[in-house]
């Protein structure tokens, strides 16, 4: 029998990126398995840090999409880099949590409140929101903050982040069972917890079926980026170290955020670095784009514990090589299972010689590193083997 479940997040579509496309395919895989999904996220305003246009001057939107009931709650929005700016804009959030959706929940009384963390003040908010409804309380983390903050200088060791670890082991603590995107991260709560909790591995893996496996596409070879233009991913960095036009290949960007304009002015100053820009699309459009490529890069500006970027599951789905710039787990699955090249964090040296081996590479050579993409995924990286092993998971509270 079907359970009643309620999503606490903070993105999900119409914002496009990996965290809204990761909670839209999880409520969506809820759903498909007979369990009736309601969604309570804030309102839509990612990247831009704008309010989208029809959804400005609620405090509560509510809604019904693809068969799962969304219900919108105000936040003061930003994707500004000051720190207590955007602490700000997530304790708008946090207490639009306590004083609208505590009400609701406790007034649906649903059997399982999934919780996403981070950010951490709304994840902790969403956890005791649940215990007081009287609902299982399953914390689904995707980055561990604040040790990820730390790792990209966006905050410093002291009083405010002692803070964040305390409301971070807490939040453990108060949780029934947690949800990890890497064992990394699931590694990382089992530290800090005194007593086993359950745990489940649930990666953003793909729906292959949507995925086109066209022939290697003719002409230059073509290397695309596709997701957010943030300050996690370093994409200008890469832009103004690499010379794509001098390595012969071609660099094609789809995205959007913070680092957007910055990108655009270098490509206008810069026409014979052969990098290109081209507007975000849909999800939906991502796996025919991705067919025009021969790689994708998926880069990190520094070393990010827990980090396994879902773009490395898309460019498997769709059986094109990776260039990883990271380490730990991602890193790992990229060099172990052969489908890419792997360089360290801001090392553009050793990212320049991995496009040189691309450049050099036979096509006999690149089918082999393809078929390495559609094996790893059906071996290792299978949706529908995650997704029924989840559900026996979710069933058994």
């Amino acid at each position: 029998m079907g359970k009643k479940i309620t999503i606490i997040c903070i993105s999900y579509p119409p914002e496009k990126g990996a965290a809204p496309s990761r909670i839209y395919n999880l409520a969506t895989m809820l759903r498909d398995h007979g369990h009736e999904v309601e969604v309570i996220t804030a309102m839509p305003n990612y990247p831009l840090g704008r309010i989208f246009p029809s959804f400005r001057g609620k405090l509560v939107q509510k809604e019904r999409s693809n068969g799962i009931n969304v219900t919108r709650l105000w936040i003061y929005p930003s994707n500004s880099k000051k720190p207590f700016v955007r602490i700000a804009s997530m304790l708008s959030y946090t207490m639009s949590l306590y004083t609208l959706g505590l009400p609701y929940l406790f007034a649906q009384r649903p059997d399982l409140v999934i919780v996403s963390s981070p950010p951490l003040l709304s994840g902790y908010a969403g956890i005791i929101i649940s215990r007081i409804a009287g609902s299982k309380a399953i914390l689904n983390v995707s980055d561990l903050w604040p040790l990820s903050a730390l790792e990209l200088q966006a905050i410093n060791k002291g009083p405010f982040y002692s803070f964040l670890e305390w409301i971070e082991k807490r939040m453990y603590l108060l949780a029934d069972a947690y949800i990890g995107q890497s064992m990394e991260i699931l590694d990382h709560i089992k530290k800090l917890q005194p007593k086993p909790k359950r745990e489940f591995l649930y990666r953003n893996l793909q729906e292959t079926s949507r995925y086109i496996h066209k022939p290697r596409p003719e002409g230059k070879k073509k290397i695309v980026y596709a997701g957010l233009l943030g300050i996690a991913q370093g994409l200008y960095d890469v832009c103004t170290h690499i010379n794509f036009g001098a390595l012969g290949v071609e660099f094609h960007i789809y995205g959007d955020g913070y680092e957007k304009d910055k990108i655009r002015q270098l490509i206008a100053e810069n026409p014979q670095r052969n990098i290109f820009y081209h507007d975000s699309i849909p999800a939906a459009e991502v796996p025919r784009m991705l067919s025009e490529y021969h790689a994708t890069m998926v880069p990190l500006r520094t070393h990010i514990h827990g980090a396994v970027p879902s773009k490395i599951f898309m460019a498997m789905s769709n059986a094109i090589p990776v260039f990883f710039s990271g380490n730990g787990e991602g890193a790992k699955i990229v060099s172990t299972g052969k489908i890419g090249w792997v360089s360290n964090p801001s090392d553009y040296g050793s990212l320049e010689n991995n496009i040189r081996q691309f450049v050099a590479m036979s096509d006999a050579e690149y089918e082999v590193m393809r078929a390495n993409c559609k094996q790893l995924r059906k071996a290792q990286y299978n949706k529908q083997s995650q997704d029924a092993a989840f559900d026996d998971f979710i069933s058994s509270f």
